[in-house]
């Protein structure tokens, strides 16, 4: 939390030491700040969760990050990303019995960093002046779209959530170096993703833009929350690995009490395999979030001097 606090400081120090008066120049600063969300194995409503329908809104969770931005001419601007986003779900939220039944869980607190493009579709107000179409006293509204390419720093966790004999302590494990699920090798901490989204931007003037985006970002990891294949043979898990892998057992089927949770073969592992995810589909998330950004004023002494002329005209 301290670091977030820390973060959030020099985000907003950077921001407001930066003097832009918002004129025709290229380069903004600014930071975002919302609620991420995920699909994937755990929770949810559907089966595989590939919709957008299935996002919970009970577990979303925060994200906020940085942006330096270049806007090579009205239509499109790149930008350089550094994003904190946590996500998090657990079983007992699904409304599958099955799911509910299986009692996994888990978090993961990660780090984007990458580059993407915004491409202008529709802008309101004074379109060609300037490209950050943040003129003093001049409102304006801009409508976009992007996308790009990101390196996400990763590493889910999980909780062991029915220990009647406390035989574990209470907190978050570390689930990559488990092997939760027999793997030979630990899955990459480093994954790519890619974000597809749209954003609304209002220029304030004075060099200030408010903003709100919603992006999605499709992964090349099944792993974002630990479960993709089987259960594994607990002959080859470290008993640590095997509490927080198979959290299934009589008591809480006997909460659930419904048929369609079925037994507790159905949430262990059997010789002949028994699925605990689908490695059929990628793990995704989202966020929604809103944005403030600050035009960096990069102009020559003599080019403000040209534009407080052309201003008095």
């Amino acid at each position: 939390m301290q670091r977030v606090k820390n973060t959030i400081a020099i985000l907003t120090v950077l921001l407001g030491t930066l003097t832009a008066q918002g004129q025709n120049t290229p380069l903004s600063i600014g930071m975002s700040m919302g609620g991420s969300n995920y699909l994937g194995e755990i929770g949810g409503k559907f089966d595989p969760r590939a919709s957008l329908l299935d996002a919970d809104i009970i577990t979303t969770s925060p994200a906020f990050g940085g942006f330096l931005r270049y806007a090579a001419n009205d239509y499109v601007r790149v930008s350089g990303e550094i994003n904190y986003v946590h996500i998090r779900q657990a079983d007992k939220n699904a409304e599958d019995p099955a799911r509910q039944a299986r009692n996994l869980n888990f978090r993961n607190r990660m780090v984007e960093f990458g580059f993407r493009t915004d491409f202008t579709l529709v802008n309101f107000g004074q379109s060609s002046y300037p490209r950050n179409f943040s003129r003093p006293g001049k409102m304006s509204l801009k409508l976009f779209a992007f996308t790009g390419v990101y390196g996400v720093l990763h590493n889910p966790q999980a909780q062991i959530t029915d220990d009647p004999n406390n035989e574990w302590e209470d907190r978050w494990y570390d689930l990559r170096p488990l092997r939760t699920e027999g793997q030979v090798e630990e899955y990459a901490a480093l994954i790519a993703a890619i974000p597809m989204g749209f954003g609304l931007e209002f220029g304030l003037g004075k060099g200030w833009i408010f903003g709100v985006e919603g992006s999605w970002r499709a992964t090349f990891t099944d792993y974002l929350d630990d479960l993709s294949g089987m259960y594994a043979n607990p002959d080859f898990l470290s008993p640590l690995a095997e509490a927080i892998s198979t959290q299934s057992n009589a008591s809480v089927l006997e909460a659930i009490n419904d048929p369609a949770a079925g037994s507790l073969g159905n949430h262990n592992y059997s010789e002949g395999g028994t699925f605990r995810g689908n490695p059929e589909t990628n793990d995704s998330y989202g966020t929604i979030q809103f944005t403030m950004t600050r035009v960096i004023d990069t102009r020559t002494s003599f080019e403000r001097a040209l534009d407080h002329i052309a201003r008095k005209r």
